[in-house]
């Protein structure tokens, strides 16, 4: 099964995200492969997310972060764990980028 993370692209495209009803164009996507997902996940990626933002991100949970503080304190502490690269942190800064939120299907 896939894991998703979308950031909206503006204010719109992130209340058409909550009625299913977001166009491709709307958001940025980040699909995760299971070895992905299983190397964030053992290097501690989401306990660091869920800890530092106060969600629940878990396999098989659907969350998001509308906070952008919590994005912002989040990507900080991304930051100091992993390479500058990585695709995840590249998605909370889209996020901080576009004003919006960052959402976990998975």
């Amino acid at each position: 099964m896939s894991k998703t993370i979308i950031v909206p692209k503006n204010k719109e495209a992130e209340n058409a995200l909550d009625y299913d009803t977001a166009s491709k164009e709307q958001l940025v996507e980040l699909n995760l492969s299971e070895q992905e997902f299983e190397k964030l996940w053992n290097e501690g990626v989401f306990f660091l997310i869920n800890k530092v933002s106060k969600c629940n991100i878990d396999d098989y949970e659907d969350e998001h972060i509308t906070d952008l503080s919590l994005i912002s304190n989040t990507l900080i502490e991304l930051n100091k764990i992993l390479d500058g690269s990585e695709k995840i942190i590249k998605m909370f800064e889209f996020a901080l980028i576009y004003k919006t939120s960052i959402h976990f299907y998975f």
